[in-house]
């Protein structure tokens, strides 16, 4: 039931005095001093973090808030939700300009388009008039306000449409709705014959103009329309529109929509000092790439617009939204267990750990009684039998294990050993389930037992177990046996230590494949490997499961162009058999699958792969809608498919894990107090900060600078006694680290050093006044990340680094592949101690690699050694 949004009897008596005020001035014979249902204009300035541009109608634009979406275009039109409700489809505006008869589609004068996390605006052009459409959302109530700005030089008429609806989300469903206009509201009520759902649209400046029979919905579009006789009566004024829903009485949602026109400057205040609260109560990051840092801010937005209250089902995570059109779901806008679980990695590292733990409470509630976790309850169960006439809520596998993860990871977030006790028998309900998934007792779960894994249909659905689904199943093992002994239960900790021990031993010996050299995406009933190249062993090498030196070859593999494009990683290699490039599971490039990749690049130290799987995803960014991740790709071209959701969860998780997780190495211990830093910042970058980084109840800074031959990275602490700091900064292969020294004394440390990395790890506590440690190295040749230059529409292009390595010659090896006859360049530090390179040329401190000739879309293999002076 809607809940009361401060319907006092001032207000009531305002909003009766505006409605009056709009019937007298209904016949619009002479301008008035004021257009009659206008509102004083205010001013609307929030541009921190603003995206501007000269869109396609077809742009998707979002705005969300607890218990209302609208999802709509560039244009202007839209879908209304208030949860779990649509409201309208199809809501349009045109224009009738002067004595014109043909109204103008608002599409046809699209000019501009601003996103602001608490609005978006979008102007319309005419030679005649300018309008500016201000969209915004209410935080909390079910309803959202569309403010026009309007200057024309003839008189003007805007006409509003839509197509009512008033239906639950599918598989719900209503009948007997109908809509009429009110002259009381100035608004078309939308209503069904019990009396339980409304819905209301419309403007104290409107009048209603179409027919609605009494006992239906209208095939054609309710319409109203604005007469402006004058410019003169909107000086200084703006023309609001409201649109409001839910279940209740039809009385409590006309007291949304009068509370909405009542304080619109109200809820355009709330809505930026919301979203400023969240930007400053949440790590930030300034880097030299900009984008990089305004893709975290936005990551934060979309993402939190996918919290959800439903006034049936509570408050919890949907997975995603994007318009449903004729259809009857806003893209993947229920709550999916899994996508909530693996979207808390990201809210927990962000500092968002309530967020957290709301979702987790509330998918803890659809637990099965044999402890298998929902994978997806629909909005509207309050409607249908969803648990018993419908097949998909616990039809994926690697949802339970995927719970174990999510728990654990908020624990060590928020050190929340209380809401870890809370959880413990469920916890233990979906271990024991997990375990009864394993058929052959080969310690790992079997797909045919647990449900789907990695994909969801096709040739290679027919498995054993699948890679994905089983490195959840080893990291939550691990992560049950630490909970456990966390909360002390000793003798179920020493035993879940047992099983987690076996299952990543049987992990590496079973998904390994020697030929390939690479771990298998199955393996199937008689033990055969299922040899197709695929990146869904990202996760379980994130968790370190693999052997190292397999884990790498794996990555690197990974890295090769068949797989890696320049907006992300595809699904399956391209020379597969089953390559089809728009295929979901067989070929499409899914950002959420490269910010797995691109973490676990980082966590095994391979730099520029990592840092390119992360810039592919942070340029998604701004490619369809501005501020929001599409769902998926195409695995041949830079573009969406059609039914793609415009704002998915996991795509936004894709900047946010991998760049918090990953390019700046956070790892958070509440429990045990410890606060890891490995930063794998380009040799180039000169300066970075990280702002508010959370560990509980503790806040701390850091900040990076590289001078010549020097890193010195400086952390301060608040509240933070007793933490104690494992700081790892990442180098190029074979740099010398000469010194490190803390607070302007020699300390000791330890070089972690590889084949494809240098890296040197000091330990200690952080004094009360904070740290400043000093690196001090020798120079040294250090190759920097390629660049991309990418558009709406392109084909894969750019070098693909796939290996970089230091010979035990001390020369550095590099790999890469490009397209046939190409030229690249690639950014060096101190070029100057080249003495040599085969097969490259160094131009003016450049290294310039030219791929052999051959068929122009043809990626091939180049071979780099880059000898350095003594």
């Amino acid at each position: 039931m809607p809940r009361q949004t401060g319907d006092t009897p001032s207000r009531r008596r305002r909003f009766v005095l505006l409605v009056l005020l709009a019937v007298l001035g209904s016949g619009f014979g002479a301008a008035a001093d004021v257009l009659p249902g206008s509102i004083p204009a205010f001013v609307i300035d929030d541009r921190e973090l603003i995206l501007e541009t000269t869109p396609l109608a077809r742009t998707p634009v979002h705005q969300t808030g607890r218990r209302f979406a609208w999802l709509g275009q560039a244009d202007g039109s839209g879908e209304a939700w208030a949860y779990p409700l649509k409201i309208l489809r199809n809501f349009s505006f045109s224009f009738l300009a002067g004595e014109a008869t043909h109204p103008i589609a608002a599409a046809e004068l699209l000019q501009r388009l601003e996103v602001t996390p608490a609005r978006f605006t979008i102007t319309w052009v005419h030679q005649s008039f300018t309008v500016k459409a201000h969209y915004l959302a209410a935080r909390q109530a079910p309803g959202a306000l569309i403010l026009l700005e309007v200057h024309t030089t003839a008189p003007l008429t805007i006409i509003g449409g839509f197509i009512p609806l008033l239906q639950p989300m599918w598989p719900g469903g209503l009948g007997g709705q109908y809509a009429f206009w009110s002259d009381e509201e100035r608004a078309y009520i939308i209503s069904e014959s019990s009396r339980r759902h409304h819905a209301m649209v419309g403007s104290p400046a409107a009048r209603g103009v179409s027919y609605t029979p009494a006992h239906m919905l209208s095939d054609q579009p309710n319409e109203f329309r604005i007469d402006i006789p004058d410019h003169s009566v909107l000086a200084g004024r703006l023309i609001p529109v409201a649109l409001a829903g839910g279940r209740g009485k039809r009385e409590e949602i006309i007291a949304v929509y009068r509370d909405l026109l009542a304080r619109p400057e109200d809820l355009y205040r709330q809505n930026v000092g919301y979203f400023q609260d969240l930007r400053r109560r949440t790590v930030a990051v300034s880097t030299p790439v900009p984008q990089l840092n305004e893709a975290l801010e936005w990551a934060k937005v979309a993402l939190d617009g996918l919290r959800v209250d439903n006034p049936d089902l509570g408050t919890g995570l949907v997975a995603g939204l994007g318009a449903s059109g004729g259809s009857g779901r806003p893209g993947f806008g229920w709550f999916f267990g899994g996508d909530a679980f693996i979207n808390s990695l990201s809210f927990n590292r962000l500092g968002l750990t309530d967020v957290s733990r709301e979702a987790l409470e509330f998918m803890r509630r659809w637990q099965r009684e044999d402890g298998k976790m929902a994978h997806e309850l629909t909005q509207a169960a309050q409607y249908v039998d969803w648990f018993t006439d419908y097949p998909y809520a616990y039809i994926h596998g690697d949802t339970t294990p995927l719970y174990i993860v999510a728990v654990a990871d908020y624990c060590r977030h928020s050190g929340d050993r209380t809401f870890a006790a809370e959880c413990r028998p469920s916890l233990e309900k979906a271990y024991q389930w997990c375990l009864t998934t394993d058929a052959d007792g080969d310690g790992l779960m079997d797909n045919a037992r647990a449900g789907l894994g990695a994909l969801e249909y096709g040739a290679l659905t027919g498995i054993r177990s699948d890679i994905y689904l089983n490195g959840v199943w080893v990291q939550a093992a691990r992560e049950y046996a630490w909970l456990t002994e966390w909360l002390a239960h000793s003798a179920a900790a020493a035993e879940a230590e047992t099983v987690a021990r076996a299952a990543l031993m049987a992990f590496r010996a079973q998904f390994w494949n020697n030929e390939t050299q690479f771990y298998a995406y199955a393996f199937t009933a008689d033990g055969r490997h299922v040899t197709e190249f695929s990146p869904w062993s990202a996760p379980a090498l994130w968790w370190e499961l693999g052997e190292p030196e397999c884990s790498v070859l794996t990555l690197q593999r990974l890295a090769r162009a068949d797989l890696s494009t320049d907006w992300g990683v595809r699904s399956i290699s391209r020379n597969s058999a089953y390559y089809q490039p728009l295929n979901y599971n067989y070929g499409a490039v899914w950002p959420f699958l490269t910010g797995w990749t691109a973490a676990a690049h980082y966590r095994h130290n391979l730099v520029l792969p990592g840092t390119a799987a992360l810039l592919a995803n942070v340029r998604h960014t701004v490619d369809r809608g501005p501020g929001m991740i599409t769902e998926v790709f195409s695995g041949d071209t830079n573009i969406w498919p059609g039914e793609a959701v415009a704002q998915q969860g996991f795509s936004s998780s894709g900047v946010v894990l991998p760049l918090l997780g990953g390019l700046l190495g956070l790892d958070v211990d509440v429990p045990g107090r410890r606060l890891g830093i490995a930063p794998r910042f380009p040799a180039d970058w000169e300066m970075a900060t990280v702002e508010n980084i959370h560990a509980g109840d503790s806040r701390f800074r850091l900040t990076w600078r590289r001078e010549a031959e020097q890193i010195t990275i400086s952390v301060i602490g608040e509240n933070a006694a007793g933490y104690s700091l494992g700081i790892a900064p990442v180098l190029g292969p074979g740099v010398p680290v000469r010194e490190v020294r803390v607070n302007g004394q020699a300390a000791t440390f330890t070089p972690v050093n590889t084949r494809w990395a240098t890296q040197p790890r000091w330990q200690g506590s952080l004094p009360v006044d904070g740290l400043r440690l000093e690196f001090r190295l020798a120079p040294a040749v250090e190759i920097l990340p390629p660049r991309v230059g990418l558009s709406t529409g392109d084909t894969d292009r750019g070098l693909k680094i796939s290996v970089l390595r230091q010979e035990t010659d001390g020369t550095l090896f590099l790999a890469a592949e490009g397209r046939s006859g190409v030229t690249y360049q690639l950014g060096v530090v101190h070029p100057e101690l080249i003495a040599e390179v085969h097969g490259a040329r160094l131009r003016d401190g450049i290294l310039e690699l030219t791929v052999p000739p051959g068929p122009p879309d043809i990626f091939q293999r180049v071979e780099v050694r880059i000898a350095h002076r003594p």
